[in-house]
């Protein structure tokens, strides 16, 4: 959401017809209002070829709930899933989600929705409609969920426990999801957002009657409130008269209630709200400085986009002053960043706020650390050369829109037009917001900047919340001490900002270019196969599927398994110690800067099994990456005082980590897993405290010492002209030792191949049963058996979903997942995981264990086997126009000799249910399960 900052005194500024000025809205979407007052958005967009989207939004969430409603907002959105009118779910008749199974279209990934505050969305994704009897079937979804949801008893009460189960599951372990709930009734006091959150109250969702649920939907579901938006590959005259003849036959609703957007009260004094929750970690505050929103009626106005474009150079250029107050032996906070957006959950309040994550030792300092550098930017501004690179990154932002335009999928142009039904934000075409962004680059002065900081940095309208652990020995300061503290930081005075010298380039003297020894064609992938004179091998792939993207990434063997457990401290750190220093000569804060407006990551890491760089940057970066990547190589950079701020930044995080349940539940799957591996073990306090900074930068040097040792991957919009040059001069100039070091097995991590079940109780603040079953094995490592185990994982979600969520009501979901590995002992792992009430798990366990038996005795059902491999051949299809999908592939050719692209379409068509029972037999006689399961005391 945007704001609205501008004074008077800039007003002044301005020619009066900037402010009259509309923007041009794009014309590629087809938009439309019925008698009956539905909105609807069509475009065409042939990016993913034979596909479309299929979106029903509406402008109800759960601000509308009475009283006696709170969460049914919510529990409607579940039950558009339980049988509408069309799709009953009883008979021949299927209901909407098995019958989008039948075409490929999967129940989560692309069938889904979601209930906000003040809106709720439910989406059709990517469904085929090559044939038109689907497309009038999506359309029929649609139509029913807009009015004819069936809302049977039966039904409703089936849906009670999968709801409170979605509640559980949102506040085990998640202590912010409490605390807001109870935060909100005091910074909203007076106004109808005090209790609005969409999950709701499970008194109402587990007893309320039939009636109060039928009542919400019969009043707020209506077309003046809906809008039907459909994007994909389609003729869009003929999408358009379908949406007509269908939808236009819905009635208006006679004498429909007011659609009211309450309104949030101002406060002249600051407000403080202070949170405390056994399983917080760690102390966070937020401070928000309020101010109305932007109607959506002057949205449309060109003054509204040059205000969030002037708004979004000054947060741009706080954050990056704030990041830089890390950059200290002894930092003042872990972090701190600042925002323009909603207020908290208002569709009617904006504010500009700052989140400080705070040092256990140094709250009320760090408060004002980070309130003191927002008021330096008050009292002085910002420079030019901070200005300068702000604008950089905008301009270049807008410019690989455009370059980009018909790389976007569908859902880019849906969530354009809901987001203009829903919130009023005009629909622009990418050289048309270029276009603006050139006109406020040029328009836009430093003065004008400084002045509209005072405009959105105020001491007026303030709300301060803050969370923290309640602990003893957490020291949680008063609401008073909060206010004096941040209004003693808005009084004071400071001197303006002092900017480090940066240097003028990345690499000071080149070296001697090296040669391409070899350059051959690869034979598969349309892939290049480079040999430079120091050994390396290169691998190249051209393609068009992001018109402007660079993927880069090196790999090779060794990592930490070369290295004895004395150095398991200095693991810890081994990655971020590096970049928090920056690189070559540049600082990590003069990195950044220099790198403002250029489209480039990039960052070297180092795990049990091997040393990686991996980045990616725009066609016009693909230099400066490959430079930075030389330099990673040749001039990691020590910086001791960065390195103490990460160590006491971490450390402080560090030393309440064990609050969470979360953590202490993951800790214990480690445990069992792996044998209480040391390298496996969490990191502590004690074990950071003692990594060595001077033996971190030994072990990284080595590991990036050999380039011969590495294979390095491009794939993307490469000129091998422009490419073949860089390679000279930046890869092949990097030393090789030509030692071939291989991954030390021993000292890599492995899954214990046992039959345990371990369980424990641990105290938790909402009661919850957390269960994880591993099946672990051995299996010949090939494509197949990998898709085999891709579909068994997938069958099983199937029949978890229909007993353990949809039969009993006991979970929110079951979640499934496999690991295929070469050389791992064992090397195949299947994952299954659940959270349900810890009195239901003695019903619920024996299904989870009873399902794959199934499988195994009786092969997966016929009908999940077609909705599983329609899904992915479908989704095969999506995946081939990436970058990422042939990057998966060419790594797994290098590294496994495998190749996961060959016949895969074939494999699924021929895969049959014997080879799924089969590979679930396997698992099974192996009989290598494990499961951990946490309850509450």
């Amino acid at each position: 959401m945007k704001n609205q900052f501008f004074g008077l005194f800039l007003l002044s500024l301005f020619p009066a017809s900037l402010f009259a000025q509309t923007v041009e809205q794009d014309t590629s979407v087809r938009q439309g209002k019925l008698k009956n007052g539905l909105t609807y958005y069509i475009r065409h967009n042939n990016k993913e070829a034979g596909l479309a989207d299929f979106y029903i939004a509406q402008r109800v969430g759960s601000i509308l709930e009475e009283p006696r409603q709170r969460g049914l907002a919510h529990f409607l959105e579940h039950m558009a899933f339980n049988g509408t009118k069309h799709f009953p779910g009883k008979g021949k008749k299927l209901g909407i989600v098995p019958w989008c199974e039948t075409i490929g279209v999967k129940f989560g990934a692309n069938l889904n929705a979601y209930t906000s505050v003040d809106q709720t969305v439910y989406h059709i994704g990517s469904a085929p409609v090559k044939r038109e009897g689907i497309i009038d079937s999506c359309l029929l979804v649609l139509n029913d969920w807009s009015q004819y949801i069936n809302l049977e008893p039966k039904e409703i009460d089936k849906e009670r426990g999968v709801i409170h189960e979605e509640w559980r599951n949102r506040r085990t372990g998640m202590a912010m999801q409490r605390m807001m709930e109870n935060v909100m009734p005091k910074i909203y006091k007076g106004s109808k957002y005090e209790d609005c959150m969409p999950i709701g109250s499970m008194d109402v969702v587990d007893n309320f009657p039939y009636r109060d649920l039928r009542d919400y939907y019969q009043k707020w579901y209506r077309p003046d409130l809906q809008a039907i938006v459909v994007v994909g590959d389609f003729d869009v005259d003929m999408m358009e008269k379908k949406i007509q003849k269908l939808f236009g036959k819905i009635k208006a609703h006679k004498n429909p209630a007011e659609r009211v957007y309450y309104p949030v009260n101002n406060n002249d004094k600051m407000i403080v709200a202070i949170e405390k929750d056994k399983e917080q970690p760690i102390i966070i505050g937020h401070l928000y400085m309020k101010t109305d929103a932007t109607p959506d009626s002057e949205k449309s106005q060109v003054k509204y986009q040059r205000d969030d474009y002037v708004s979004g150079l000054i947060t741009y250029m706080l954050n990056d002053r704030l990041s830089e107050k890390k950059q200290v032996a002894n930092p003042p906070f872990m972090s701190a960043t600042v925002r323009n957006g909603a207020f908290f959950v208002s569709r009617t309040k904006d504010a500009f706020s700052m989140s400080i994550s705070c040092k256990q030792d140094h709250v009320l300092g760090g408060i004002y650390e980070a309130v003191g550098e927002i008021e330096r930017a008050r009292q002085h501004g910002f420079t030019e050369s901070e200005l300068e690179r702000a604008k950089k990154l905008y301009l270049n932002a807008a410019e690989r829109k455009l370059k980009m335009e018909k790389d976007y999928r569908n859902g880019h142009y849906v969530s354009q037009c809901v987001d203009h039904f829903l919130e009023g934000e005009p629909i622009l075409t990418p050289a048309y917001n270029l276009q603006l962004v050139k006109q406020f680059d040029g328009e836009v002065t430093l003065a004008e900047v400084n002045q509209s900081v005072g405009n959105i940095i105020t001491d007026k309208n303030q709300v301060f919340v803050m969370y923290g652990p309640d602990k003893e020995g957490f020291v949680i300061p008063s609401e008073s001490e909060i206010e004096a503290t941040v209004l003693a930081a808005q009084k004071k005075q400071y001197e303006p900002y002092q900017e480090e010298k940066i240097p003028s380039t990345l690499i000071s003297a080149l070296p001697k270019p090296g040669k391409i020894v070899s350059e051959k064609t690869y034979g598969k992938f349309g892939m290049t196969e480079i040999t430079l004179s120091n050994g390396m091998k290169v691998y190249v792939k051209p393609t068009d599927y992001q018109a402007d993207q660079v993927m880069m990434s090196m790999r090779a063997e060794g990592g930490t398994s070369l290295y004895g457990n004395e150095d398991i401290p200095n693991f810890s750190l081994l990655t971020s110690a590096i970049t928090e220093a920056g690189v070559g000569d540049f600082s990590a804060t003069a990195l950044r800067k220099a790198l403002a407006g250029k489209s480039i990551r990039l960052t070297p890491s180092i795990s049990s099994e091997g040393q990686r760089i991996t980045g990616s940057s725009s066609v016009k970066d693909m230099e400066i990456m490959i430079q930075l990547a030389h330099l990673y190589f040749m001039a990691p950079r020590k910086d001791s005082v960065a390195f103490e701020g990460l160590k006491n930044r971490t450390l402080s995080f560090l030393k309440n980590r064990n609050a969470s349940s979360k953590v202490v539940y993951n800790d214990s799957l480690s445990a069992v897993l792996y044998d209480h591996n040391l390298r496996m073990a969490p990191v502590t306090g004690e074990v950071l405290a003692k990594a060595d900074y001077g033996r971190i930068m030994e072990i990284y040097r080595e590991r990036f010492s050999d380039a011969s040792n590495f294979k390095t991957v491009f794939i993307g919009k490469i000129d091998m002209a422009e490419l073949r040059p860089l390679l000279c001069q930046y890869l092949a100039t990097l030393p090789s030792t030509y030692k071939k070091e291989r991954t030390d097995k021993k000292n890599v991590p492995q899954i214990v191949m046992k039959n345990e079940k371990v369980k424990f109780v641990h105290q938790q603040e909402t009661p919850l049963a957390n269960v994880s079953v591993f099946y672990a094995g051995n299996v010949p490592f090939s494509p197949k058996n990998d898709l085999v185990l891709d579909v068994l994982t997938r069958v099983l979600q199937i029949a978890y979903t229909d007993s353990v969520r949809e039969e009993k009501g006991g979970t929110y979901g079951v979640g499934v997942s496999f690991n295929l590995e070469k050389d791992a002992l064992p090397n195949a792992l299947l994952r299954i995981t659940y959270k349900s009430d810890p009195k239901r798990y003695e019903e619920l366990n024996p299904i989870i264990y009873q399902q794959l038996q199934n499988i195994a005795d009786k092969g997966p059902l016929a009908s999940s086997m077609d909705k599983v491999k329609k899904y992915l051949k479908k989704q095969y299809k999506q995946m081939i126009i990436t970058n990422d999908y042939w990057s998966y592939v060419i790594w797994h050719e290098l590294d496994d000799d495998a190749d996961f692209d060959k016949d895969y379409y074939k494999m699924v068509d021929s895969l049959t249910s014997e080879e799924v029972q089969q590979m679930a037999q396997t698992l099974l006689k192996q009989n290598h399960r494990i499961e951990v399961t946490m309850l509450s005391e």
